[in-house]
């Protein structure tokens, strides 16, 4: 774990244990700096981080305060796959696969997947149910050394992440995500079995490992009414800016 994120997390840990309470200023940076004895920007760094999650106020110039008690999301043990979401919802998530290929990386897999051009990726597409109902196309690109893994899986598997953890020891801990809409094309129509321009929440994501390696990236469509987004801000740190 890099260091800013080390003091982060245990400026975490003081919070949640009441050594520092709600309202209370934290130290100046220069006395952090001395406590873990790291230069003054990166403790600038893990406040940064907890400002960003409102943890801490976000005015600058002045002394952090204490916010409120962290949100355990932002703990690494608390990356969900859409299987776990959907179990911790009480609900029956399932998966089949209904492509998958070797390709050569485009453009994009290359940047996400940090490879070369042409290098080949393991290309999946997956639908996905829940309680038997089809909500989500799943359009996954994995890596050579996860997709080999990955082609030897179920067709059926419930949980893609957790049957690599268990099988593999390969480990899902963080990912990078970003939302937007697209209408429905073809193969969304015949696997969600909506209309054609039907509007679909697009989550895009690129998964990685605990050393920050990725593992897949992937391109995922919702039904409408499936999922909601909650997005915290505090003041002078608008997340929507």
């Amino acid at each position: 774990m890099p260091k800013y994120l080390e003091i982060a997390e245990i400026i975490r840990g003081e919070i949640d244990a009441g050594t520092l309470s709600l309202g209370e200023y934290l130290p100046p940076e220069s006395k952090l700096a001395q406590r873990f004895k790291v230069a003054p920007g990166t403790v600038r760094k893990a406040l940064k981080e907890l400002v960003s999650e409102g943890t801490l106020s976000a005015r600058r110039g002045a002394k952090k305060i204490v916010m409120r008690e962290p949100r355990q999301t932002k703990n690494v043990p608390e990356f969900r796959s859409f299987a776990q979401w959907a179990l911790s919802q009480k609900c029956k998530p399932s998966g089949q696969v209904i492509e998958s290929e070797w390709v050569g990386a485009t453009d994009v897999d290359a940047k996400k997947l940090s490879l070369s051009p042409g290098e080949k990726v393991f290309r999946v597409l997956r639908l996905r149910t829940i309680d038997g109902q089809p909500v989500m196309v799943e359009r996954t690109h994995y890596p050579p050394e996860v997709g080999v893994r990955v082609e030897t899986l179920p067709a059926d598997a419930t949980s893609v992440t957790n049957e690599l953890k268990v099988r593999f020891g390969i480990e899902f801990v963080a990912a990078e995500n970003s939302f937007t809409t697209a209408a429905a094309g073809e193969v969304d129509q015949r696997l969600l079995k909506v209309t054609d321009g039907y509007p679909l929440l697009c989550h895009l994501r690129t998964s990685r490992d605990r050393f920050g390696t990725p593992l897949e990236w992937s391109e995922d469509r919702y039904r409408a009414g499936i999922v909601a987004l909650s997005v915290p801000t505090v003041q002078g740190d608008n997340l929507l800016n």
